[in-house]
């Protein structure tokens, strides 16, 4: 997707072009790619970068190059290299040839963005301490390049108990923005909070918090052990909400699992009993959306987002609600009755985190201009961005 600009979380960047230029992008958000595809080419979408990094987690590694030359076929040609350095000064890494630019680019003036991500991973054999990152962007066709140094240190996984929650209203806080700058490691304290705080007192609030915790241990299954580390010392209350995360996220392992006993072990068997609710495939239940909103709070991910918006089709049900009274009260009747409260709902959050939420906003102007929608949500997605 084509950017005219990069803002890097906490630091605003007038990105200047001259000769073949470039910026060297890492991060640990596994949804920057979806951020920088799907929203239009005049907005800058918001990337948060990484300094440290812990063994097994994910972090990711790209280029955006700018001011590439064109051949007199208007072809461009980039490409980079990357070389990671050990702190003993040898190579742990290194590629060449890896594509930025092979095409035809109808304004050469905006960023482009690398497809060639490199997803890295240090092991836990490799050595603490300061690695180097060494790129150089190459202009095939100017021969021209770049070069662009960076350093990521590799650090032991701090204790979740080093961790404070103030209250409720931090916990929200931070519900609501941690897509923007995402900490997984301070994650599992979060999780802890709610489970024994008096907002889990609340049943139907479960699922949509959950929803998050649920996104973030999936996706960064380095928290296994300090999760399991702190299992042992919990109550049963928050030992089950414990198991809930480590069933649906699918990191917990049979040998954990194995081990488990009474209540423990009862409770287990029924969690992998009952499949998870599908957030994407057909919406029938309230709760849905607040998942998917979760969901997204935990990424920043399109594809939640997108999914809200095909949900827009249930205007049709609109006046089910009332027809319900005197109708026969049928299953039917009633799931009509629950899609038109689906519906006014969605209507109701897509507008307020569009105020709320620049990137929700930048997501749905992108897909009414380039999503394949129907007829139906495109006009009510309109609406909506009145």
């Amino acid at each position: 997707m084509k950017k005219f600009a990069l803002l890097i979380l906490f630091m605003t960047i007038a990105f200047q072009i001259y000769a073949i230029d470039g910026l060297l992008v890492k991060t640990i958000d596994y949804s920057f790619k979806e951020k920088w595809d799907n929203t239009v080419g005049s907005s800058i979408p918001a990337i948060s970068t990484c300094d440290t990094v812990f063994k097994k987690q994910y972090f990711f590694i790209t280029v955006v190059a700018a001011d590439y030359a064109s051949d007199n076929q208007d072809i461009s040609n980039v490409q980079y290299s990357i070389k990671i350095i050990k702190p003993d000064n040898s190579v742990y890494f290194s590629q060449e040839n890896l594509p930025v630019v092979n095409g035809k680019i109808s304004n050469k003036s905006n960023l482009q963005m690398s497809d060639a991500i490199l997803k890295v991973c240090f092991e836990n054999n490799d050595a603490f301490g300061e690695y180097k990152i060494e790129i150089e962007i190459i202009d095939k066709v100017s021969s021209k390049s770049k070069s662009i140094s960076s350093d990521i240190i590799l650090a032991a996984l701090p204790s979740y108990k080093q961790v404070q929650v103030k209250d409720d209203d931090a916990f929200s806080i931070w519900f609501l923005k941690y897509y923007e700058n995402p900490r997984p490691e301070r994650a599992l304290a979060y999780y802890l909070y709610y489970s024994q705080s008096k907002l889990s007192d609340k049943e139907s609030s479960f699922w949509p918090v959950f929803s998050i915790f649920l996104e973030i241990a999936k996706n960064n299954s380095f928290l296994l052990p300090q999760i399991v580390d702190c299992y042992k010392n919990q109550d049963l209350k928050t030992k089950i909400y414990l198991l809930y995360l480590l069933t649906y996220s699918d990191i917990g392992t049979n040998d954990f699992f194995d081990k488990l006993e009474g209540d423990e072990k009862d409770t287990y068997k029924k969690i992998k009993e009952s499949p998870l609710i599908d957030i994407y495939g057909t919406i029938s239940d309230p709760s849905q959306l607040d998942m998917l909103w979760g969901a997204f709070m935990a990424s920043g991910s399109y594809k939640s987002i997108l999914k809200l918006i095909q949900t827009l089709e249930y205007t049709k049900y609109q006046g089910y609600l009332d027809k319900f009274k005197k109708s026969k009260q049928t299953p039917e009747d009633r799931q009509n009755a629950i899609n038109n409260a689906i519906y006014n709902s969605l209507v109701w959050s897509l507008k307020s985190n569009c105020k709320q939420h620049k990137l929700v906003k930048e997501y749905c102007d992108w897909a009414l201009n380039y999503e394949n929608l129907s007829d139906v949500q495109k006009t009510e997605l309109k609406d909506i961005l009145k």
